[in-house]
């Protein structure tokens, strides 16, 4: 376990699983990803990555959607 500098987002899910996913920013720069079931550890420079494709695909879902 890290030191959570900050949370940077949390999300809730009532029919899901996974009851919440939670993003913190941790001491060293490190990006923790997690819920009640997983937990993934992230570079500073991985997670802007992986946040861009996540913004892309959303992006993506959108238009292919018509939302």
């Amino acid at each position: 376990m890290g030191v959570v500098q900050k949370i940077l987002g949390k999300a809730e899910f009532k029919d899901n699983k996974s009851e919440y996913l939670v993003i913190e920013f941790n001491k060293n720069s490190w990006v923790h990803i997690q819920n009640n079931s997983i937990r993934i550890e992230m570079t500073l420079k991985e997670f802007t990555h992986f946040a861009s494709c996540v913004i892309d695909s959303a992006n993506k879902l959108i238009e292919y959607k018509q939302l």
